[in-house]
């Protein structure tokens, strides 16, 4: 029993690492914006089909797809904020609300009609095989893609807290109108936060791709998860991400070994529920 659950939070853990750079990409929207974007589990969808039709058509393996797709999902990311969400910010709420709802279900529509309703699958990567270390079984693909979630948010890290337009989008989150007066320009900075986001969910499609397979109702499931792990860590804290995303990580496979595999998401909102009351702003919200 306790080798059954030290593998299932291995595995858990090296999930986590995946939903934490997958609810980065939210954090820097709604950090930067204020905008509730119901559709970025979609978008991370969008991406693994991508990753597909990378792999299908071009012979790309999936670890290497986000050299195409992320410049690929940072441009349909600024075309968006352009095109639909520019206009809703000067809306009641509840706009914002309807407008990313709308793409969430124009994207799910966009993916049945282009891939049709059937799952999908890369046959092969180059980072698939196992390791056995102590007695435990780790999945290369799935460390591998761990390791890459990891130096990815470290990146996003530094380039929020080392460059001009990290501090520029850092600066809008805090006050877009003191930001303003030092020159802080309010749509490129927000096209920027919406195609930074937008793009990161073009590394996670392509990691998810090297184990898993998708259909055109995963972003329901990826849309709340990056939610809860967001919510968990609180706003303004992108290590407090990893942390909480390897939490969600490990409640969910440990659910799945001990209790039901369809009781995964249950587990999660409970912990969801109970830190939120205990702690409103979440495990490393800033005050």
């Amino acid at each position: 029993m306790v080798d059954t659950i030290a593998q299932n939070l291995i595995n858990g853990a090296m999930m986590g690492c995946i939903y934490a750079l997958i609810a980065l990409g939210l954090s820097v929207i709604y950090g930067v914006m204020n905008v509730v974007n119901f559709a970025h589990g979609d978008f991370v969808m969008l991406s693994m089909y991508l990753t597909f039709w990378s792999g299908t058509l071009l012979g790309v393996d999936a670890v290497g797809t986000p050299l195409l797709t992320f410049p690929l999902l940072f441009v349909i990311g600024v075309l968006t904020y352009h095109a639909i969400v520019d206009r809703t910010l000067r809306q009641q709420y509840v706009t914002q609300i309807a407008v990313t709802v709308g793409l969430q279900l124009f994207l799910r529509a966009f993916a049945q009609i282009a891939w049709q309703a059937q799952p999908r699958a890369l046959p092969y990567s180059i980072i698939q095989g196992r390791i056995e270390i102590g007695g435990y079984t780790i999945i290369t693909s799935r460390l591998i893609s761990a390791l890459v979630s990891i130096v990815a948010i470290v990146a996003v890290y530094f380039f929020m807290n080392k460059t001009w337009p990290g501090r520029a989008m850092r600066a809008a989150s805090d006050d877009l109108d003191v930001a303003s007066l030092v020159g802080v320009n309010q749509k490129r900075t927000y096209a920027l936060a919406f195609g930074l986001g937008s793009a990161l969910t073009a590394i996670a499609g392509g990691l998810l791709m090297t184990f898993q397979q998708v259909d055109p109702t995963m972003g329901v499931r990826f849309g709340l998860l990056s939610w809860c792990v967001l919510a968990l860590a609180g706003l303004g804290s992108i290590r407090g991400l990893l942390v909480t995303g390897v939490i969600v990580g490990g409640a969910e496979a440990l659910s799945m070994a001990l209790w039901d595999p369809r009781a995964r998401s249950l587990v999660v909102y409970l912990i969801f529920i109970l830190v939120l009351w205990l702690r409103p702003r979440g495990l490393f919200g800033r005050k």
